[in-house]
């Protein structure tokens, strides 16, 4: 795409604004004019000279900037373009910040499920209350020897799935696409068609699956049917790609064991949605990928690309817009 020299503009909050993220921004730009700004409207009288779009970019602008050649998130995701179909034929390239989220995401994954197996909300329930809490031994359980398959085989997966290894665990990995080598030692990487096949085999359900109309409520009824009673299953990807009422029939039926969920399809989850009340879900507000340099993160991706992009290089983490991904 021809570039114009237009204008680069990052949308983000004042107080999550990296510091001297101008300057850097500016100097990797080829000296283009760069503008931040903490609403998308404040660039209502300069959408046509705008270039390149950095940050919390509201998909319904896009159609409205007409020079626009490239758009950074600062996430790892695209699930606007489920809501803004029509921004999906406009020209622009689109690149995500994924592949600072793996370490972060693994760890608070692994919390939940550590926490479930070691009884610990429970434990934390009765220190409230001076109790001295005793277990029986089927009241925990270990990581080592099961078998954990993780639906969403990506730079966050990889992470799961070597953190799974080094406890020991047998893992199966499915992505859309499967190329022959690269796999990890020990890991089994299969074709995600064959979820069905292989959700029976599995000890633990890791589902990391972005929001596309693919992968709309992939997991439903027939799936949590066909997984383990002592399955465990967990939601660290997109909300939309579990069926809850689903989910929550399984969960009241003993079908699956229990559920650990870091989003919802709706966020914040309803106060009326029965998933508050169950026991058997672990359930925190979609901040797994947290991290306390974030931003400083998502800057130096996104610079890489800047950098990649003024050289006429192919750019990292580029988003199909028809696939969402």
């Amino acid at each position: 795409m021809k570039q114009c020299k237009g204008l680069i503009a990052l949308i983000m909050e004042d107080r999550r604004v990296p510091e001297g993220a101008a300057e850097r921004i500016r100097e990797a730009g080829d000296g283009r004019e760069v503008k931040i700004v903490s609403r998308s409207r404040e660039l209502e009288g300069a959408l046509d000279t705008v270039e390149i779009l950095f940050g919390d970019v509201p998909f319904g602008m896009l159609p409205h900037v007409p020079h626009l050649a490239w758009v950074q998130l600062w996430s790892a995701g695209a699930d606007q373009l489920r809501k803004h179909p029509e921004v999906k034929a406009l020209p622009f390239m689109l690149t995500s910040a994924s592949g600072i989220h793996g370490s972060q995401m693994a760890e608070h994954l692994f919390a939940l499920i550590l926490a479930w197996n070691r009884s610990l909300p429970a434990a934390f329930e009765a220190r409230k209350k001076h109790e001295w809490l005793r277990f029986a031994d089927h009241q925990v359980s270990v990581l080592a020897g099961k078998t954990m398959l993780i639906m969403g085989y990506g730079a966050i997966g990889e992470t799961v799935a070597r953190t799974a290894l080094s406890f020991g665990m047998k893992v199966i990995a499915l992505r859309r696409t499967v190329s022959k080598g690269g796999a990890l030692p020990g890991l089994l990487l299969e074709s995600a068609s064959r979820l069905d096949d292989f959700l029976p085999e599995a000890d633990y359900v890791v589902n990391i699956l972005p929001a596309t109309d693919d992968t709309f409520h992939i997991f439903g009824k027939v799936q949590f049917n066909l997984m383990k009673q002592s399955v465990l299953y967990a939601n660290i990807g997109r909300g939309a790609t579990t069926d809850e009422e689903a989910l929550t029939g399984a969960l009241k039926a003993q079908r699956i064991v229990g559920a650990l969920l870091d989003v919802t399809e709706t966020e914040p989850l309803p106060p009326d949605s029965p998933l508050w009340d169950l026991d058997t879900v672990l359930l925190t507000g979609h901040y797994a990928g947290m991290h306390p340099e974030y931003g400083r993160l998502a800057l130096e991706a996104a610079l890489d690309n800047l950098r990649r992009y003024v050289r006429g290089k192919p750019l990292r983490n580029l988003i199909d817009k028809e696939k969402g991904y």
